[in-house]
Formats: C-alpha cells, structure tokens, sequence
C-alpha cells in the first residue's frame, strides 16, 4: 500500500484513481462535511457505480450506493473494494488544528 495524497472537504479539488483503462473513481467534496465517490469512464463522463464496486467503513459496516454514488463523511475511514479486493482506503487523521491568540503560547505534554 502506498500513500497516493490526501483529500480535503474544504476546496473543489477533485481527486481521481485510474482502476482500469475505462473506470476511474473520483472523490469530490459536497460540503465541509460530506463528499462523493463515484465512478467515471476515462473521459471523465459519469457511470453507473459497478455492482462489484463497494464501500465499507473501518468498523466494516457497508455504505449503501445512493444516486451511483457513494456519500462519505469527515468523521469516519473507510476502504473502497473492487471485486471483493480492497484497493483504496481513505484514513481519516482525527487531528485538529490549533489557533490562538496573540500572546498565547503552546505545549506539548
């Protein structure tokens, strides 16, 4: 498994995995809080999601097709399978970023 970038919920970034010579599968945010999988020929023109297309979380709970899309959320990881063989896992980091105000200083315990 190697690291292939990282998606963002906050911009319009589209980012796309070449399965085969005719699908691709992109992941394009809705909002800050939701984004899409879904599934394209390689010109870029929407698919139908493939039957042996599917989703799960990483407490191995299936995420139904809606639309021939899969919807996703910031607060979960999940593993995208073809096949039955899984081939693309989105981590979710659970980090936060921190701000503050002038005069403030941080630590680290």
């Amino acid at each position: 498994m190697t690291a292939k970038g990282c998606f963002s919920y906050k911009n319009a970034t589209v980012n796309g995995f070449n399965i085969t010579n005719q699908l691709q599968v992109r992941v394009e945010a809705i909002d800050n809080n939701v984004a899409k999988i879904y599934t394209t020929d390689e010109n870029g023109n929407p698919l139908p999601m493939p039957v042996n297309v599917s989703l799960r979380t990483g407490e191995d709970v299936n995420v139904p097709v809606y639309n021939n899309e899969f919807l996703i959320v910031w607060i979960e990881s999940y593993v995208l399978a073809v096949g039955g063989v899984d081939i693309l896992w989105l981590h979710n980091q659970k980090q936060q970023a921190f701000s503050a105000s002038n005069g403030i200083t941080a630590f680290s315990l």
